[in-house]
């Protein structure tokens, strides 16, 4: 178990830790110089079974004492005997309530320079502190470090505390907040931190962010002992190779993550907190062992403590859904509030009450990974990856979710089958009110995403549904109204161009006995309506005979199992077309995509209509 010590300067914090461990936690030069706790401190007892954070009460060193406590299981609260609780007990005790700590113990240090009478009184002052928070139950030990009865009392009560149960055991992938980082001679460099979530082993290929190199982890020791696996809640050192030099407030985590500027949370106020929550306040924003600073872009009140709050950040911040926040106000330098990250993203261009981003921000605040993915994928086109990275969910959970769903889905990106159905009967609907007969072009299906346009509407044409010709789609049957002269043409085109190898328009012309010129005029109108198809010079199809030689050529490189490509000459042969016309054919077909030349042969590389 780690426990984080909390309290006002100078209340005995680092002595405490002394009398309880042996260990000496201010290192630096400078806090032995003071005598003040300016960094983290760390020690461990029980063959690392216990694990004590001592961190800085002075207010100067706030973002400290942040750090210290992310991700600990039990708070130490000490409050000095003489003193009684004081600004820096408040804050501190208001930080672990928004950290999202729950449990504890308090600490009453330096009895030995306090009469009963003044001791008395600062229980009852402590118990105005701690009020209704989670320190309400909380045990009082009355200690002197000139009593090491007291102290072992209290260390007995810590022991008993300490259950292996108690840390979250989760499936979520690896990563560790940096605190500490030094290099160790033969050795290389060191980062500590509290593991926030899944397991870490000997040889392990993780990742630093925010510069995402490659690391490998060469050692490992939990709680002070060497070990080959470290998991979550582990107070643990990495010996790591792949990078010479890292931060605090970096990370190691196990999937890439792209960080986010905008976050939107359920902020709850401190209660202490002078004056209301207003937009546009500037602040600092703790998230583990980082800092930034940045702004409250917008606040919505829930109840008289809690509020939804749009934050923006200068600097990206590695979070997930459900990792909390401090935030600082920068003016006062006193703690705002703190919550929970419901939603984030990096869309600069997006105004915060845009419909789709509410939308978005309305499923995220189930707090459930499966049902927010249900009410995403409903809305519209959902980036599974980005999904599983803001819920920081591992291949095979992401997997599990997605795999009972009947998913559409291209690369990433997936929409619900019951979203693809109400695009398909937008597509027809808008069909069956366009007066323009011919029919319309792709891109007309504005309202279908780019992603799954040409594929929903193959679909509709493989279902009968739609026709496509000429680079055009329209309801299936649906009536083309021509003009009479135009109309006349078209009866006496359609059967006569109703084969492999059409007549060109040279041999129409004198067939029909109408001017060759004339003729492809009005041809050119039939193909503007879809009704044909103009391949190359004097040569025109029916759309009809353009798929039967499409399947042809598949069929054709099918049959070639080694390469999938054919000639000119097999395609003339399979076909049994002219050398010219199989050429234009096969021409045209290049143009579209679906055959590629490769010296003299050709293979199949699309679909037609392309896909």
């Amino acid at each position: 178990m780690i426990i984080t010590l909390a309290g006002h300067v100078d209340h005995g914090k680092t002595s405490l830790v002394k009398a309880l461990t042996g260990v000496e936690t201010d290192r630096l030069k400078e806090e032995k110089k003071r005598g003040l706790t300016i960094d983290l401190g760390f020690a461990y007892i029980d063959e690392g079974n216990i694990g004590f954070v001592d961190v800085p009460g002075h207010h100067k060193f706030i973002h400290n004492m942040v750090a210290g406590v992310a991700s600990h299981q039990h708070a130490l609260m000490v409050i000095a005997a003489d003193d009684g609780p004081m600004p820096q007990s408040r804050e501190h005790l208001e930080i672990l309530r928004l950290i999202g700590v729950r449990e504890g113990t308090i600490a009453l240090t330096k009895c030995d320079r306090a009469s009963p009478d003044r001791i008395k009184e600062c229980l009852g002052e402590i118990e105005d502190l701690v009020g209704a928070s989670f320190l309400a139950e909380a045990k009082v030990f009355q200690t002197s470090i000139e009593n090491p009865e007291s102290t072992a009392t209290l260390l007995a009560h810590l022991r008993g505390s300490a259950n292996p149960d108690k840390v979250e055991k989760n499936q979520k992938p690896f990563r560790i907040a940096i605190d500490r980082s030094f290099t160790v001679k033969g050795a290389g460099l060191v980062i500590t931190g509290t593991v926030h979530s899944g397991t870490v082993e000997v040889d392990q290929q993780l990742i630093h962010y925010p510069s995402g190199k490659k690391i490998r982890v060469r050692s490992i020791r939990a709680q002070d002992k060497a070990v080959t696996q470290s998991m979550s809640g582990d107070r643990c050192a990495l010996n790591i190779t792949g990078i010479d030099e890292v931060d605090r407030g970096d990370w190691i985590i196990q999937q890439p993550s792209q960080g986010y500027k905008n976050l939107t949370i359920e902020l709850e106020a401190n209660k202490d907190f002078p004056r209301a929550i207003k937009n546009w306040t500037p602040i600092h924003i703790y998230h583990a062992t980082s800092h930034s600073t940045g702004r409250i872009a917008a606040v919505r009140q829930l109840d008289a403590n809690r509020f939804i709050a749009d934050i923006l950040s200068e600097e990206s911040l590695a979070c997930h859904q459900g990792d909390r926040l401090v935030l600082r106000d920068q003016s006062l330098d006193l703690t705002l509030g703190g919550g929970k990250v419901i939603y984030a993203d990096n869309d600069q261009q997006r105004r915060r009450s845009d419909p789709k981003r509410l939308n978005k921000l309305k499923a995220h605040t189930n707090y459930d990974a499966e049902q927010c993915l249900a009410q995403l994928l409903e809305q519209g086109p959902t980036d599974l990856k980005e999904f599983g990275d803001f819920w920081h969910l591992n291949e095979t959970t992401l997997l599990g979710l997605t795999g009972q769903r009947n998913l559409r889905q291209v690369g990433d990106t997936a929409i619900a089958d019951k979203y693809w159905l109400e695009l398909k009967s937008s597509v027809t609907n808008l069909l069956a009110d366009v007066k323009d007969a011919q029919g319309v072009k792709e891109n007309h299906f504005e309202q279908v995403p780019s992603l799954f346009r040409q594929a929903l509407l193959n679909e509709l044409v493989s279902e009968n549904t739609l026709e496509y010709t000429g680079g055009e789609y329209k309801l299936q049957g649906a009536k083309i109204d021509l003009p009479a002269p135009l109309a006349d043409l078209w009866g006496r085109l359609e059967n006569g161009l109703d084969a492999k190898q059409p007549p060109s328009t040279g041999d129409l012309s004198k067939s029909m006995q109408k001017p060759q010129q004339e003729l492809e005029r009005s041809m050119n109108e039939l193909v503007r309506r879809g009704l044909l198809v103009n391949i190359a010079n004097h040569r025109y199809y029916l759309p009809k005979q353009l798929k039967e030689l499409a399947q042809d050529i598949r069929e054709l490189a099918a049959n070639n199992t080694v390469t999938n490509a054919f000639t000119v000459r097999e395609f003339r042969d399979h076909t049994g077309i002219g050398r010219n016309v199989a050429i234009d054919v096969l021409e045209y077909f290049d143009g579209k995509g679906y055959t590629r030349r490769q010296e003299n042969q050709r293979i199949v590389t699309g679909t037609y209509p392309k896909q």
